[in-house]
């Protein structure tokens, strides 16, 4: 038969054993606070990225041969035959518009008292002077047999500045540069008739006289 005493024993013999070895509960629930824990990291982690895949070996193309005409074509543009290469074309300055200015010399004026008859002539006088202006006067003569026209230049030094003229027969002034004055009958001058030409010249410095006077291209006589 079954003891029952015997049982009864053996069922207070097991928490009798736990009572007397509490580190046996301990360790129970430690094995089980590391089962949950294991179990969490591996539920938590994410999956291992996959390592990238080894490049492909390179792949070489076979080279081809280069042709003639690959090796004739080059960068050096093709010339014809026979032809020359134009020349260059330099651009030549334009020429100055400003009239060459006569050099005055002694010898381009006369300084004798009459000219030759036949033809057109002029004498220069100076008349008056002061420290800033002087007075003359030119008188024009046709010695010819019929009607003429005339002009006179003067060429004086730079310190004669600007002219005043006046003719009973009409006149003409203009300046072509620093002391040099051309005049002109504005009509015909009559066989045999003369010209009388009053002028006055503003100056800084001394001289009354041109260093050069010309009639219709001649000599004129300096007075």
């Amino acid at each position: 038969m079954f003891d029952r005493s015997a049982a009864r024993s053996g069922a207070r013999s097991a928490p009798a054993l736990l009572a007397s070895t509490p580190w046996i509960v301990v360790l129970l629930g430690v094995g089980l606070l590391a089962v949950l824990l294991l179990f969490t990291m591996l539920s938590f982690r994410g999956a291992e990225p996959q390592a990238a895949p080894e490049p492909a070996p390179p792949m070489y193309l076979p080279r081809l041969p280069a042709t003639p005409a690959a090796v004739a074509s080059t960068d050096t543009p093709l010339v014809a035959a026979g032809a020359s290469r134009s020349p260059s074309v330099t651009p030549t300055p334009s020429p100055s518009v400003t009239s060459p200015r006569p050099t005055a010399s002694p010898s381009s004026s006369r300084r004798a008292g009459t000219g030759g008859s036949g033809r057109v002539t002029a004498a220069y006088r100076a008349t008056s002077s002061d420290r800033d202006s002087f007075a003359a006067t030119l008188t024009v003569r046709n010695g010819s047999g019929s009607a003429q026209e005339w002009e006179v230049e003067l060429l004086f030094t730079g310190n004669v500045k600007s002219i005043r003229a006046s003719s009973s027969t009409g006149l003409s002034v203009r300046t072509r540069g620093s002391g040099w004055f051309v005049l002109r009958g504005t009509r015909a001058l009559p066989a045999g008739e003369s010209a009388v030409v009053s002028m006055t010249f503003s100056r800084t410095g001394s001289g009354d006289r041109p260093g050069q006077c010309t009639v219709n291209g001649a000599a004129c006589t300096i007075g």
